[in-house]
């Protein structure tokens, strides 16, 4: 049987506790491991879920809202894109009151924004053109001039322009660079400033700017024997 301690010696330190002195316990420890935890979950949770919405956003969801990669030329004349949604092209085309659409896209670029956009401009009564090039920009090169010529003619009917591709980057950027130095008389340093604020980047895509400098002087020619440019 054990016996109860009876004296200062029995307890450690050499003193007894008394009726108003309880035996000292030690507190429980705290829990900061867990604590820490959840400040990290507070903090990670929410960032993950930023970064997957703005990864969503970016790669497709955006464009259920507004139109794709969207610019304005010349306001109130030319606009250009990339393949806008239909949910969001019958919008675009009444707020800008488009009178022709010049499509830059290929014909095996099959999607349903793409099959959706002759139907909506049908029903809408806007004319629409195709004038295939490849996704770097590049391939026949009498696109280009009928592109500018389209563009140049509709304008002077009074009709607004949109010019579009599937991103809006490097053919639609091939082509508003070529109308800029062409029609009106912007240097290629200008006009492929703008082509790389929408996109298009030369080490990525390295064919477009030498596509279009080879080229230009023959289209020059072509466009003024159209009485198109000056």
């Amino acid at each position: 049987m054990m016996r109860a301690p009876s004296s200062a010696a029995d307890f450690p330190g050499g003193t007894a506790p008394t009726a108003t002195q309880p035996v000292p316990t030690k507190s429980p420890a705290r829990p900061q491991g867990r604590r820490r935890w959840k400040r990290i979950a507070l903090i990670a949770i929410p960032a993950a879920l930023i970064i997957t919405f703005a990864i969503v956003w970016n790669t497709g969801l955006q464009n259920q809202f507004f139109p794709m990669n969207f610019g304005v030329v010349e306001p109130g004349k030319i606009y250009r894109s990339g393949q806008i949604s239909p949910q969001v092209l019958r919008r675009t085309l009444a707020n800008k009151r488009i009178g022709l659409i010049v499509n830059l896209s290929s014909p095996y670029e099959d999607n349903s924004d793409a099959r959706a956009e002759p139907i909506i401009a049908s029903e809408m009564g806007v004319p629409r053109i195709s004038l295939p090039l490849n996704g770097q920009g590049v391939g026949d090169p009498s696109m280009y001039p009928k592109a500018i010529a389209a563009i140049v003619n509709a304008n002077r009917e009074g009709k607004a322009v949109l010019v579009h591709c599937q991103s809006g980057a490097q053919r639609t950027g091939g082509v508003i660079a070529t109308y800029r130095m062409l029609v009106e008389g912007k240097s290629e340093e200008e006009a492929f400033a703008e082509a790389k604020r929408y996109g298009h980047r030369p080490h990525g895509n390295p064919k477009l700017i030498p596509f279009v400098e080879n080229h230009l002087p023959e289209w020059k020619a072509e466009l003024e024997k159209q009485h198109v440019v000056p």
